[in-house]
């Protein structure tokens, strides 16, 4: 038998530093022993959770999904590659590029929740400037992906966006 590799990532609101990841492959190998999940940074460098000494993941094949807690500090578009294996050979591999936004858009949020309880906030410090400035960068990384399949480009939007977020009494 043979699978056609699939797997989909997913962000929660309540955990920001966590995503879980799930196994949508279809059809069946009943010969598969394992996977492997790889995260890269589009410099090159792996990204693994609080304490890992490699740059892997381990998923079980029995499971359907993983939670990698303790992973994301920030918004990330990285490659994500799971290899399922059969003993030691890699029987199939996926890599896709995923987008995480989970921190711009909970702060896009606030500023939404702010903004209707304090209608002072909108004259003050170019606020609608850079509250359409972040969400235009987090549509720019969206559509790096989606249409450029560029890494690189969504990074650097991200990036862009997390130093608005991070100099909230400058930009906001």
């Amino acid at each position: 038998m043979a699978i056609t590799p699939a797997f989909s990532t997913a962000q929660s609101a309540g955990t920001l530093t966590s995503f879980t990841i799930t196994d949508d492959s279809t059809g069946s190998d009943s010969g598969l022993t394992g996977r492997l999940i790889t995260i890269r940074k589009y410099d090159g460098n792996y990204l693994v959770p609080t304490g890992y000494t490699v740059t892997y993941i381990y998923w079980t094949i029995g499971d359907s999904d993983l939670t990698i807690e303790e992973i994301l500090d920030k918004d990330y578009c990285v490659d994500i590659t799971v290899r399922w294996f059969t003993g030691s050979t890699a029987t199939y591999s996926l890599t896709q590029l995923t987008l995480f936004t989970g921190y711009s858009d909970l702060f896009l949020r606030q500023l939404t929740q702010a903004l209707a309880a304090n209608r002072v906030t909108i004259t003050q410090n170019n606020f609608w400037l850079n509250k359409n400035k972040l969400r235009v960068l987090l549509d720019d990384a969206a559509q790096a992906v989606s249409l450029l399949n560029d890494q690189t480009i969504a990074q650097f939007c991200l990036d862009d966006a997390k130093d608005l977020t991070d100099n909230i009494s400058t930009f906001f």
